[in-house]
């Protein structure tokens, strides 16, 4: 569970993910007794009393917000290191490998770097979130969630890139672990 991403959710995105999944209809499950059977780091805690979004426009915090806490953009697009995505040191740079029907997939680096987005143009970097096109056409692997991402506002878009432009360019950080 991305906890620390979670952390920073709006009480208003919160609530709105409640009442989305009380209109869910309830089934019977026996999912049995939850355990964990490895240490917390410290950002598990502690506990959040409450948490606001940066207000909604085209700008570096509000991306920051929609990459991290909402659409978990850092986590999947960061090396994975011992305690879990290295998003505090490598923020999308890269190497977090995803094993599927597909084969194995590793997250392209999504910094500011040559080997990142450095090269493509706000428009590129837009088809690659929305619809899992690559500049030169290719079509990008699963589990990228484009379709999902496909309804983002334009709004929501520009700030999302706003806020990997101003990322320090990293190198792919893949092999980091």
């Amino acid at each position: 569970m991305p906890i620390p991403l979670y952390r920073g959710l709006s009480d208003e995105d919160v609530m709105s993910m409640v009442i989305d999944l009380r209109q869910v209809p309830a089934v019977e499950n026996d999912p049995g007794e939850s355990r964990c059977d490895v240490p917390l780091p410290p950002s598990y805690s502690p506990p959040v009393e409450s948490a606001s979004a940066p207000d909604r426009g085209a700008t570096v915090e509000y991306g920051a917000y929609l990459a991290g806490h909402m659409a978990h953009c850092i986590e999947c697009h960061s090396p994975m290191g011992p305690q879990g995505p290295m998003t505090d040191t490598h923020t999308v740079a890269s190497g977090f490998e995803f094993h599927g029907p597909w084969g194995t997939v590793i997250s392209p680096n999504f910094s500011s770097a040559e080997d990142g987005v450095a090269e493509y143009s706000d428009e590129d970097v837009k088809a690659m979130i929305t619809q899992g096109l690559r500049p030169d056409g290719e079509r990008m692997s699963p589990p990228m969630p484009y379709a999902n991402y496909a309804r983002m506002a334009e709004e929501d878009l520009d700030a999302v890139i706003a806020y990997l432009r101003q990322l320090p360019p990293l190198p792919d950080g893949a092999g980091l672990e």
